[in-house]
């Protein structure tokens, strides 16, 4: 027999020995292997979410998607991360929803909830805290009398105060084609703040108002 030759099952021991031979030695260097099978695929009836809140674990963000819905729980000014299926060391993640589609984001409080559409959310946290403190979202319109409706309807919803909002209006209608970064106020009627943080620019298509949720200050 030449001696070259291997047989096929021991040449793919061989191989596996390998592998974890290689493994254990880029670990040592600093180095970590990781599968490369991408993300977890999940079944339609895995995707059924029947429940009252929406978890943030990968199932959970795979269900929003497919739903098109996220629902949130701040009624503690706080969401646990145990209770939406994250350890306490993780960071919060980020819900992006498919393309050209939106999220229906559901927020709730003691004394309301707060509804809105948007394609990102994002969780502020650290890997010591077990709790998610801050929900941020992104707001968008394409023009200027559809972004003072966001305004307008967030000083009737959520209490933002309206002498800043028409302020910001006017002035902005003064110079439609300018920028504006400014953070037109905090609203409190929900059970936790609101706060809109505008982000104007009059040479862009698209205009982006960053909406925050945190606890009552």
């Amino acid at each position: 027999m030449p001696g070259s030759f291997v047989p096929p099952i021991r040449r793919r021991a061989v191989l596996a020995g390998a592998a974890v031979v290689l493994g254990t030695v880029l670990s040592g260097c600093g180095f970590t292997v990781r599968r490369t099978s991408g993300p977890p695929t999940f079944t339609p009836e895995e995707l059924v979410d029947g429940g009252e809140f929406s978890t943030l674990d990968e199932l959970g963000i795979a269900r929003a998607k497919a739903s098109q819905s996220l629902r949130l729980d701040f009624r503690e000014g706080t969401i646990a991360k145990a209770d939406v299926g994250l350890p306490d060391s993780s960071y919060g993640p980020d819900v992006v929803a498919n393309k050209g589609e939106k999220l229906q984001l559901t927020i709730r409080g003691t004394t309301g909830t707060l509804e809105a559409d948007t394609d990102h959310v994002r969780f502020f946290t650290t890997d010591t805290s077990p709790e998610l403190s801050v929900i941020t979202y992104f707001l968008t319109a394409e023009t200027l009398d559809e972004y003072g409706q966001l305004l307008r309807d967030a000083v009737s919803d959520y209490g933002l105060d309206s002498e800043a909002v028409e302020r910001w209006i006017e002035g902005t209608r003064d110079d439609p084609g300018g920028k504006s970064s400014y953070a037109v106020g905090v609203g409190d009627s929900l059970g936790f703040d609101v706060g809109y943080d505008l982000r104007y620019d009059g040479g862009k298509e698209i205009q982006v108002i960053i909406v925050s949720v945190s606890k009552l200050s």
